[in-house]
């Protein structure tokens, strides 16, 4: 069964303010500015856009926003089987029993993210609330909502470091007692909160020259409590990736535009070619 990841990845986890010219600064994960991106590439078509709240610049330098991202919008690429239950068959002693197991169609791949963060732009410091929502080809449409706080390191003058900390759940239809009386008892059934989960990241952004950079993030996610992480659904877990690298590489056509080119070791290796456009 292919394994799903969910998690993120792309992107950014709070933000930040704008600079004074009102020209952001795009290579941060944590800047609030209003924004549309659209890309391509292995995994299929990807939208996403952000929208700042509020742009406090008193005393407190507080500012806010939402991020929204839609991936693989055309459901495109290889789909692994929904799970549909276990089969029963006529055994040769005359006896039932499992002989295989059912299919219901094919798991969607596509997913989307919804964020809230806010950052003190005096002190760096701030929180998010991230979400993301998918559909797992054994357990049905899944949810994983994480939140916690975000830091900002400078290294010089051309090296930023974001370390993140979030603690979270996840929910899903876990629906298996239902498809199958027989299962084990530990397992739950109907809409369920399968696990908690922590997860750590860190986003490093190097910037070459005025126009070239460079943003590189890298992801561990554990269960706290109830199914693991990443092993194997027959073997009680939600097999999904536990770590995920991730690099991309911009130049900026203006201060309002880029292009970049990312890598990611999410889906056995992706490449993408995205645009954005800040306003």
């Amino acid at each position: 069964m292919m394994k799903k990841t969910i998690a993120l990845t792309l992107a950014a986890m709070s933000f930040c303010a704008l600079a004074a010219d009102d020209a952001p600064n795009m290579g941060s994960p944590t800047e609030v500015y209003t924004y549309l991106g659209a890309s391509y590439g292995t995994e299929g078509a990807n939208l996403k856009g952000m929208m700042s709240l509020s742009e406090d610049k008193g005393e407190y330098a507080q500012k806010s926003g939402i991020l929204f991202e839609m991936k693989n919008i055309f459901n495109e690429g290889d789909k692994s089987d929904k799970f549909g239950g276990i089969e029963y068959g006529l055994y040769p002693d005359g006896s039932v029993g499992p002989v295989g197991t059912k299919t219901k169609g094919k798991a969607s791949n596509r997913s989307y993210r919804l964020r809230y963060g806010t950052i003190n732009t005096l002190n760096g410091l701030g929180f998010s609330v991230d979400a993301v929502f998918a559909d797992h080809p054994f357990f049905g449409s899944t949810s994983v909502i994480q939140a916690g706080p975000v830091a900002t390191i400078p290294v010089g003058d051309k090296i930023l470091i974001w370390p993140i900390l979030y603690v979270g759940g996840v929910i899903m239809d876990d629906n298996i007692q239902d498809l199958n009386p027989e299962w084990p008892d530990s397992s739950s059934s109907g809409v369920d909160i399968a696990s908690t989960i922590g997860t750590a990241m860190v986003y490093v952004n190097w910037k070459f020259t005025d126009k070239w950079w460079m943003l590189a993030s890298y992801r561990y996610t554990m269960e706290l409590n109830g199914k693991s992480w990443d092993d194997d659904v027959m073997d009680g877990g939600l097999q999904m990736d536990a770590t995920e690298f991730e690099v991309s590489v911009a130049y900026q056509l203006t201060k309002k535009q880029n292009v970049r080119t990312y890598y990611s070791t999410a889906k056995n290796d992706s490449f993408w070619v995205e645009y954005n456009y800040a306003f």
